[in-house]
Formats: structure tokens, C-alpha cells, sequence
């Protein structure tokens, strides 16, 4: 059995995360037009029927905020292990190495390998870069994760009410 496309994938988990909030198809397109991409429920429908051939970077990201997920868990399921996952038509790797590339951990390892490991991170700040190779979160650099739930609200204004 041949790798899913990433769309087929996407429309999978869609429809996965969409069944977990309880949402209609067209629930999820209403979500979606208050987010600012015009899709109805048979946009919705077709996504998750495999029959759509695309997503768009906009779509798929204004799917992930919605959904209220990370980007890379509509991209590979979390639960696929070492299962196939098609990147290109060429490169297949598995799906737990590809949800580490998609996180910029790792680079996959059917592409061309880099002999120095830092051109691969060449784009993260030296800092991340560093952490990362610490053994420390790249996005923090080790320091405790702020609370999100504590954090200031915004008001209606656009002003911090605490």
C-alpha cells in the first residue's frame, strides 16, 4: 500500500480533529471563514474524502489554529510510529523522522547529507542553535516555559488589563 499524500493526510486528521470537538463539516467551514478562508462544507467534505488535490500553506495553518492543534500533527499523525509517510514523490522516510524534520531537529535521511551540521540549522539563531546542542529546548533555551494560562489577557483596546 503506497504512503498517503500530505493532503490525504491532512484531510484525515481534519476530519479526526474536527469529530474530536464534536463539529459538523460546516461547523468547521464557519470556523474557518471567521479565520478568513472562504470554504464551505464541501471544501470541508472533500478534504477529508481525499478528493481534494491541494492545501494551501494559508489553509492549512488557518486548519491547525482552528482545530486548535499544532501545525505538525495535521501534517503526520502523531500516532504512525515509523509508519511510510510520502514527503515528495521521491522520498518516503518514516513518519516519526518526518515529524522531527518538520520541528527542524533533524534533517531526513534521504536527502543530500551536510557535512557540517550546522548548515542544516543555518536559519535558527545562534542561541537556539546552541540549546539544540545542549540537549535544551531550542525554543526557550532551556528556561522554564513561561505559564501560558497566567499570561495577561488583552482588552477589547488592545491594552493589558493586568
Amino acid at each position: 500500500m503506497e504512503p498517503l499524500t500530505s493532503t490525504a493526510v491532512i484531510g484525515k486528521q481534519v476530519a479526526e480533529f474536527r469529530d474530536r470537538l464534536g463539529w459538523s463539516a460546516a461547523a468547521l467551514a464557519d470556523e474557518l471563514q471567521k479565520a478568513g478562508v472562504q470554504w464551505k462544507r464541501p471544501d470541508v467534505t472533500k478534504l477529508e474524502r481525499g478528493l481534494r488535490k491541494s492545501v494551501t500553506v494559508d489553509q492549512a495553518l488557518a486548519l491547525a489554529a482552528v482545530l486548535n492543534v499544532s501545525l505538525v500533527h495535521l501534517l503526520v499523525p502523531p500516532g504512525d510510529g515509523d509508519a511510510p509517510y510520502r514527503v515528495t514523490a521521491e522520498v518516503t522516510e518514516p513518519s516519526s523522522r518526518v515529524r522531527g524534520w518538520i520541528r527542524g531537529l533533524f534533517p531526513l535521511r534521504r536527502l543530500p547529507l551536510v557535512d557540517d551540521v550546522r548548515k542544516f540549522w543555518v536559519v535558527v539563531p545562534p542561541d537556539e542553535f546552541e540549546a539544540m546542542q545542549q540537549g535544551q529546548c531550542p525554543c526557550c533555551g532551556g528556561r522554564p516555559p513561561r505559564d501560558w494560562r497566567t499570561r495577561p489577557r488583552l482588552s477589547q483596546e488592545g491594552q493589558g488589563n493586568g
